[in-house]
């Protein structure tokens, strides 16, 4: 059969729609908890409206190295106080969100205005850190950079660790 003879069979035509159909039907039903959580804007945190947060910026496991290693710029760790002291980044500043979101606003003071922020988490699908950037971006810092690959990027590079 040429090309032209098996695009012009509606047989063709049915069996792709069928095939497309299921797959279509499959998707949504192997995926029906993210669809929900999606459709109920549990991840609408995770998205940065460039208007409303324009000093927010990525930065990739070399650039958080850089500005570590250089002293350039401050990280600022959001996981909890247990996890800081099992590990974190040498010589950044533990700032776990659920201190801040629960009002002890008095840790920020500590932050240099000055100094490039570099906000980090446990790494993957981990949302703290981002979190806590817009707060601090709300509170006056303007120069915040969000390190998405976070502790576990970190460690498995083999990078520097304190405890």
């Amino acid at each position: 059969m040429k090309l032209r003879e098996i695009l012009s069979d509606r047989e063709t035509w049915q069996g792709l729609a069928i095939i497309l159909g299921l797959s279509v039907f499959l998707a949504v039903i192997t995926q029906l908890g993210l669809i929900r959580r999606f459709w109920q804007g549990e991840f609408k945190q995770a998205f940065i409206n460039r208007q409303e947060f324009p000093g927010l910026v990525f930065v990739s496991l070399a650039e958080a190295e850089s500005l570590w290693a250089s002293g350039e710029a401050l990280l600022v760790d959001s996981r909890s106080r247990e996890e800081y002291a099992a590990g974190h980044v040498p010589g950044a500043f533990s700032l776990p969100l659920v201190e801040v979101k629960s009002g002890q606003g008095d840790l920020l003071r500590l932050l240099p205005e000055d100094k490039p922020l570099v906000v980090y988490c446990e790494g993957g699908s981990c949302q703290t850190s981002l979190a806590l950037a817009k707060i601090l971006f709300s509170k006056g810092f303007k120069n915040i950079k969000v390190f998405s690959g976070g502790w576990e990027e970190w460690l498995q590079a083999g990078l520097p660790v304190e405890k």
